[in-house]
């Protein structure tokens, strides 16, 4: 008897110091996440509030530069925002008078962004570019259960939880970064128009008619006038693909551009340099000839009697 009563005080005893450990290890244990929560807990909240301030501040910027707002929340979404708007606001804080946001151009490019994305993730970008983050983790439902805990079960159970929830951050749409030509958001410089018209014009009378000024000895058209409207549509022609916002190509590559179109209109028979002046502004490239079109039995009858009525 004594030796049961003597073993089963034992086994009370120790019960109790397990009791009292757990209870010691499970108060240690609620403690260092009472630490983590104050630290690390706050601090994300915090760096999150922070990411909120600087996206709304961005997105405003670029409401203010003239960027229309679903346009602004792709770039947002495919992280070119940031960058577009920083180059917008140098030019317009630049105190070189030639250096003007393009108002017109920017909103080409505006309509140009949203044009180019599906309904679909338009709609995701905006909830991405002007929601994201505004639900709290609810990970940290599960850590306040961990800190309240009364048993290990009860701790355990929340911890595991806790560390298996996956914080409520909105995963960015997919869309493909747009190749933009921040050139084309700019007015475009006089001197750099006064250079490319040069180049072009040096360009030109290497393909069309020329003769020697003999005052001069330098060259001049030989049809002045068609060949001046020429070279003034490949004017406009070099500043409009180098103003496209969503298409980045060097002055080189469009003037290159210009001299493989004229070279392939000036060298079809049917097309004379007036016909280019007129008819081929931006220098689009006929198909090949294929000759006539054979006429439909009624239409060849029509034809007959008309030519036997006169």
């Amino acid at each position: 008897m004594v030796t049961g009563t003597v073993m089963a005080g034992a086994f009370f005893g120790n019960l109790a110091d397990t009791m009292k450990e757990n209870r010691e290890y499970l108060k240690a244990k609620q403690g260092m996440l009472q630490d983590y929560m104050l630290k690390a807990g706050f601090e994300e909240r915090a760096k999150l509030k922070e990411a909120r301030a600087e996206r709304a501040k961005l997105l405003d910027e670029a409401d203010k530069l003239g960027i229309d707002e679903e346009a602004a929340a792709v770039l947002y979404s495919t992280g070119q925002l940031s960058s577009t708007v920083g180059y917008l606001k140098k030019i317009e804080q630049s105190e070189d008078p030639d250096k003007k946001i393009n108002k017109a151009g920017l909103k080409r490019f505006s309509e140009a962004i949203v044009g180019s994305v599906p309904e679909e993730k338009l709609g995701a970008a905006m909830k991405y570019a002007f929601e994201l983050g505004a639900a709290e983790d609810p990970s940290s439902d599960k850590l306040v259960e961990a800190i309240h805990a009364t048993s290990l079960d009860e701790y355990d159970e929340a911890i595991s939880a806790f560390m298996n929830t996956s914080p409520t951050t909105r995963v960015a749409p997919n869309i493909s970064p747009f190749d933009i030509n921040k050139r084309g958001l700019i007015d475009y410089d006089p001197a750099d128009i006064k250079a490319a018209r040069e180049l072009i014009d040096a360009n030109l009378k290497t393909q069309l008619e020329t003769t020697t000024n003999p005052n001069t000895g330098q060259l001049q058209y030989t049809n002045p006038d068609a060949s001046g409207e020429i070279l003034n549509n490949a004017v406009d022609f070099y500043v409009n693909e180098m103003s496209d916002s969503l298409k980045s190509r060097s002055g080189a590559e469009v003037i290159k551009d210009i001299f493989e179109r004229v070279d392939t209109l000036t060298e079809d028979p049917s097309i004379d340099l007036r016909d280019i002046a007129e008819n081929f502004k931006t220098f689009e490239i006929p198909p090949p000839f294929q000759g006539p079109m054979p006429l439909s039995p009624k239409t060849a009858e029509e034809i007959i009697k008309k030519n036997i009525v006169k």
